[in-house]
């Protein structure tokens, strides 16, 4: 019998090899956030005429749901089918985060919760702006231009082309 094992990532593996413990929780958590997500996808309002009847809008963001919990679930058997990879993988799982990806996550978090007071005009332009000056962009120019050209074009496809009114947030007070 040879020294070599069948299954490089043994201490990370359930169930004889076939289950990755990490990714499972990953693919658990996955699978619990998107049954809440298809949960928050059953409150939302019918949408209007304008978009068509091929494919009801209420039920396109179920279907992709339903699709990335499908998706999430295989996570955990990926083991079994590209052990060398998942080798790989977990070597890199080692290594810390980087410092900017931190910075991100708490853009995002803070973006996210005060997105609802802002509006979505006002928090795309926050978001134009602040996620390039964080990640080091210093062409201040582009990002100018970007941050106010992006809320304008979605605005327009959204409001005039599609007629689907965005809710004003802070902008509402500078009547």
């Amino acid at each position: 019998m040879s020294d070599k094992k069948l299954n490089p990532a043994s201490k990370y593996t359930l169930g004889a090899g076939l289950i990755h413990k990490v990714d499972l929780i990953v693919a658990s958590i996955i699978i619990i956030g998107g049954g809440f997500m298809y949960y928050e996808a059953t409150l939302f309002p019918a949408a209007p005429n304008i978009l068509g009847d091929t494919l009801n809008a209420d039920v396109f963001p179920k279907m992709l749901i339903v699709l990335m919990i499908i998706l999430a679930s295989i996570i955990p058997f990926e083991i079994s089918f590209m052990p060398e990879k998942i080798a790989k993988i977990d070597k890199g799982r080692s290594v810390s985060l980087e410092p900017i990806t931190w910075k991100t996550i708490v853009l995002l978090i803070a973006l996210v919760s005060v997105a609802e007071f802002l509006g979505p005009a006002v928090t795309m332009f926050v978001t134009a702006v602040s996620f390039p000056l964080v990640w080091g962009e210093k062409n201040y120019l582009r990002i100018a231009i970007y941050s106010v050209a992006f809320p304008i074009f979605v605005y327009l496809v959204f409001n005039k082309v599609l007629g689907l009114f965005f809710d004003p947030g802070v902008l509402k007070y500078l009547n």
